[in-house]
């Protein structure tokens, strides 16, 4: 196809849901056809989608929440609504307002979705200078975890610790702490088979709430960033953008909660 146009976030998205027309279905798996970065993020799109429908398939075994069964019970609403059709609505309305509170992927390049937080900059940072070291590339190593984790634990003022990526293919390093604008910092690195390396930065983060996945891109490398309870990590690498948010939404899921108390 020559002079093939680019396809959108919002068409791979209704791609990925099902939600286009046959005709419109067709181009984009056309485009798709000729696109590889396209087909990558297709795969991350739909194991993100099959993440959270494991996540979240429990809630259609729950009682239906009072504020929805109430309207449920409206004799109108009640005609029309099977138990069945009913708890759909009950995980329909979690989702949405799971998507209200940002757990659910938003993508952001620079000016469209406002400034980026600083805690994003000074990971990139912390990426670029640590990543080619040889000898020094951590301060504690992988073989120190439980020291390491104690330790970054007790500066940051806050549990954290450093998720297990063996079964994506990259081993812990180690890590290191740093300095954040007069706040501790966590920086854990990772390395595959390859030598190809991946940073997890983690700080104490109070002044913001937006827990969205969001991109980031300096130079030849690209970071997911978020925001969990009351921690702020950013997932820096060179690797292309569907596999670091594999990477990222695995990370996610391990670490929620983490930093809550």
């Amino acid at each position: 196809m020559t002079g093939a146009r680019r396809i959108s976030e919002a068409e791979l998205h209704a791609f990925v849901d099902g939600e286009l027309a046959p005709k419109e279905r067709a181009e984009v798996e056309a485009l798709l056809a000729a696109a590889p970065e396209g087909m990558r993020s297709v795969r991350g799109l739909t194991e993100l989608n099959e993440r959270l429908a494991r996540h979240y398939a429990h809630v259609l075994e729950e009682p239906i929440p009072a504020r929805l069964a109430a309207l449920t019970a409206k004799p109108r609403v009640r005609a029309r609504l099977s138990p069945a059709w009913a708890r759909a609505a009950a995980l329909a309305a979690l989702l949405v307002a799971a998507a209200a509170a940002g757990y659910l992927v938003r993508d952001f390049r620079g000016g469209n979705g406002g400034p980026q937080p600083a805690f994003v900059a000074s990971a990139l940072s912390a990426h670029q200078v640590f990543v080619p070291e040889v000898r020094h590339p951590v301060e504690v190593g992988a073989g120190e975890e439980k020291h390491l984790v104690q330790w970054l634990t007790r500066r940051l003022g806050t549990e954290v610790r450093a998720p297990e990526l063996s079964a994506e293919g990259w081993k812990l390093m180690g890590g290191r702490l740093l300095p954040d604008r007069g706040q501790a910092a966590a920086q854990f690195m990772y390395e595959d088979a390859s030598g190809r390396r991946l940073t997890l930065y983690v700080r104490k983060e109070a002044g913001l709430t937006d827990a969205a996945f969001r991109f980031a891109e300096r130079g030849d490398f690209g970071a997911f960033y978020w925001i969990d309870r009351s921690l702020a990590y950013a997932l820096a690498g060179r690797l292309d953008r569907g596999e670091l948010m594999r990477l990222a939404t695995s990370i996610h899921a391990q670490l929620g909660g983490v930093g809550s108390g």
